[in-house]
């Protein structure tokens, strides 16, 4: 286990291990088809999925001392109002540490996604050094484009990830 990953704060937010007690919280993210617009298996569709989705999540804190984050505000403790982190995941055959926020869309332009992201960076080049870091983002997914940008993390390359364009940034 990474301890650095597993709870940690910013100005305005808690970024914590998931546990089991947040399922509700990954069904009513990723059901919803705001939120999902540029997901390329679209929105969950039952809490069965969610469960499958959370499960996979926990199996990676659990096996690798990492994985994605339920984030709180800190002036509304017990309220996820998103996810974010890294995870492994294998890319065109090389193990990365993918980058990912996802949040409800009445925290959009908040600048959660950006301040979280930025957190999840630092931890990953502090303690997984020898894992690149990747986003792989939707071409057409402006506002996540930016956050990559504002990251400064450099669009390497555009590929076909299940189906459709997705660039792939990678932090420096």
């Amino acid at each position: 286990m990474i301890q650095h990953f597993e709870r940690t704060t910013t100005e305005r937010l808690l970024l914590r291990r998931l546990q089991e007690s947040d399922l509700d919280a990954v069904f009513t993210i990723h059901a919803d088809p705001e939120t999902n617009r540029f997901s390329r298996s679209g929105p969950v569709r039952s809490l069965d999925a969610a469960r499958e989705l959370l499960a996979l999540w926990l199996e990676d804190w659990a096996r690798l001392g990492v994985g994605y984050w339920a984030v709180e505000r800190l002036d509304a403790p017990g309220t996820v109002v998103g996810f974010s982190g890294v995870r492994h995941k294998q890319l065109e055959g090389q193990t990365v540490l993918n980058l990912a926020y996802r949040f409800s869309p009445q925290w959009w332009g908040s600048g959660y996604a950006t301040e979280v992201a930025r957190v999840a960076l630092t931890l990953a080049r502090k303690h997984i050094p020898d894992v690149p870091v990747v986003a792989l983002i939707d071409v057409d997914n402006v506002a996540s484009l930016r956050v990559a940008e504002r990251l400064g993390m450099r669009r390497d390359r555009v590929i076909d990830y299940v189906g459709a364009p997705s660039a792939v940034y990678l932090a420096g």
